[in-house]
């Protein structure tokens, strides 16, 4: 019921909202490519929409549940009102960044620059408060890595969301299959705090998705991916992949798979551009679903086709944590030859190869 609360509120507000804020960003002139040869016009507000949805099912859930079981997220000193208001700030700066990206364009440096303080700020709370990117660091003489990897994880998801917003329904459908996945970690783990924050995000995208779907009347803009990208990159140090806590073995790994469409694309687009010698942080189109397309997909089979990759992955990510070791193992050399197929298959079959 907590959950399902979570997912309502979101994915209504959101619904409601999207077209609201594409009406104004047509007339506050917030379209793609505006000022470029070939501009489709289209509203790039939808990120507002999203970020509301998602702030509105969070302060209905601090008002309607002013506690969860397990009031506390496991192995850190922040309740559940405490986790609320620092997501919803953490969120707000984010979306301000991508907001004024969406009005300015501004350029890579300052895009990064900006982004750093965001995660330096967010960042240096969650470590006061023992949420970290832990590894297999703890107790170990190389622990005080934790802090600088917590901080370019933050950056890293960000950026890698910010980067997979390049064809229409795939960043959206993406960030909501990742989402229902953190929750249900979580939900099973024992952190439900965690779960409905999760929840709410995937709600929000949901509601978004309804006009982003192939073929757009909205995009999300930089506001929209920036925000999913940090919301993602919070959720993956505070939440809980074993039972009590406790991070042994491979589970640790668990969100790397469950975000493993925007790793890949990123990885992968920026090699392309290494190769090509052009700039790592100019735009083009050798995404994944640019390189399917290519290869003769329609866009709305290519975005489904990355939505059941981002599930089979995530199915191995709900596995990890009630496996045995050696189970474990199997299980995360499995995932990574899919990863590995489905690289080749994109890599090669765009040139005909296959």
């Amino acid at each position: 019921m907590i959950l399902f609360t979570s997912l309502v509120i979101a994915l209504v507000v959101s619904l409601f909202v999207t077209p609201l804020m594409s009406r104004l960003a047509s007339k506050w002139g917030f379209v793609d490519g505006k000022e470029k040869k070939g501009s489709t016009g289209i509203p790039v507000l939808g990120g507002v929409a999203i970020f509301v949805g998602f702030s509105a099912s969070i302060i209905a859930g601090m008002i309607i549940f002013p506690s969860l079981p397990g009031d506390n997220v496991t192995d850190t000193a922040l309740s559940w009102q405490s986790v609320c208001i620092l997501v919803l700030v953490s969120g707000f700066l984010m979306a301000l960044v991508g907001f004024l990206d969406d009005r300015f364009e501004l350029s890579p440096g300052i895009k990064l620059l900006f982004h750093s303080i965001v995660a330096v700020i967010v960042g240096v709370v969650f470590i006061i408060n023992g949420a970290h990117v832990r590894l297999f660091l703890d107790g170990s003489a190389i622990a005080w890595l934790a802090a600088p990897l917590t901080l370019l994880w933050l950056l890293g998801i960000t950026n890698s969301i910010n980067l997979l917003d390049h064809a229409d329904g795939v960043t959206a459908g993406v960030s909501a299959i990742a989402a229902m996945f953190f929750a249900a970690l979580n939900f099973m783990h024992g952190n439900p705090s965690i779960a409905f924050i999760s929840v709410a995000l995937a709600g929000a995208s949901i509601g978004f998705l309804f006009f982003n779907f192939p073929p757009a009347s909205t995009f999300m803009g930089d506001c929209g991916s920036n925000f999913l990208g940090f919301m993602l990159g919070i959720i993956a140090i505070l939440g809980v992949y074993t039972p009590r806590g406790s991070i042994p073995y491979l589970a640790v790994l668990s969100p790397i798979l469950i975000l493993t469409v925007p790793f890949v694309d990123t990885i992968m687009v920026l090699l392309y551009r290494r190769k090509k010698g052009a700039p790592l942080f100019q735009g083009d189109k050798n995404h994944l679903a640019h390189r399917l397309m290519r290869m003769g997909y329609s866009r709305k089979i290519t975005v489904i086709m990355l939505y059941i990759f981002s599930i089979i992955l995530g199915t191995t990510a709900l596995l990890l944590p009630t496996l045995q070791p050696y189970q474990a193992v199997l299980a995360f050399v499995n995932a990574l030859g899919v990863i590995g197929i489905f690289t080749i298959f994109v890599s090669h079959g765009e040139k005909g190869n296959l």
